[in-house]
């Protein structure tokens, strides 16, 4: 099997990245010292740069009989991210790694968070979808919640104006209510907290098993730490159910975990060290 590709059954997953952003932990984790973290620092070396998280803007495409689903579109060339350059590398990605943006059937935003969703358009136009022959889909409780202004609201309105809402003008948005198959094994299911809407996919085929979490884990030390309360969390004690349920789930089944931002190229499965979880990658 090839770098940054893994097979679920018949399902065919390659993993991407929009790049890699670095800030101050307490941005997220504001209840939390810096110092916390290092217990960390030898583990997961490949998420801090000194005392600062080094967080992967991920992203997956999906491929399950002739069907391809890509889920999320990583933050797209928007300046900066929690105070950080981005480097807006998913087209290119995709190209070093021979994904075209026509081969895309569907786009499946797990939340409608701004490094989500940053390359949903052509960013040359404001109304040309990037990938032009797929359908965009995400939660109806997501779109409702952040398409009504809110100049308060985690990343403000602006791209939800630029990389949302013109998905409903041209005619390509659909929004789920509740579990939804995207391709041949591949569905999607509510679990809200981190935003009403979040959603994640279940990955399967034969005996083989994997779940796509978006951002129930915002990185691999929150497998560890998963009480810790998140900061852009929407409804934290839900959340942290939610993230309990699945961990421990797919702690107890061995079933694969992909996340947005784990370490790449982001998959890996839960286990025990010293009487605590941990998220350990897979090559």
């Amino acid at each position: 099997m090839a770098e940054g590709q893994l097979e679920i059954g018949d399902i065919r997953v390659a993993s991407l990245s929009d790049g890699v952003v670095e800030f101050d932990p307490r941005l997220m984790f504001p209840e939390t010292q810096i110092e916390h973290w290092s217990h960390f620092y030898d583990i997961f070396p490949e998420c801090f740069s000194g005392q600062h998280f080094l967080m992967n803007l991920g992203v997956f495409v999906i491929g399950s009989g002739s069907k391809n689903v890509i889920a999320d579109t990583g933050f797209g060339p928007h300046g900066k991210m929690l105070g950080s350059e981005t480097s807006a590398e998913l087209m290119d990605d995709m190209a070093r790694k021979g994904i075209a943006t026509e081969d895309i059937d569907t786009v499946f935003m797990s939340h409608l968070h701004a490094d989500h969703v940053g390359w949903n358009i052509d960013p040359d136009t404001s109304d040309v979808p990037t990938f032009p022959n797929a359908r965009y889909t995400v939660h109806r409780a997501d779109w409702d919640h952040f398409t009504v202004p809110d100049e308060d609201s985690e990343f403000g309105m602006e791209p939800i104006e630029r990389s949302v809402i013109p998905l409903e003008e041209i005619g390509v948005l659909d929004l789920m209510d509740g579990e939804t198959e995207l391709a041949p094994g591949v569905t999607a299911f509510p679990t809200p907290g981190h935003t009403p809407g979040h959603m994640a996919l279940l990955l399967s085929s034969g005996r083989q098993r994997a779940i796509f979490v978006g951002d129930i884990l915002i990185n691999p030390m929150h497998a560890t730490e998963t009480d810790l309360s998140f900061a852009l969390d929407t409804d934290p004690a839900e959340a942290m159910k939610v993230r309990h349920e699945v961990l421990d789930r797919a702690e107890r089944e061995g079933t694969i975990v992909l996340g947005s931002h784990l370490s790449p190229p982001g998959w890996g499965t839960m286990v025990r060290w010293e009487g605590r979880r941990y998220w350990r990658g897979m090559g």
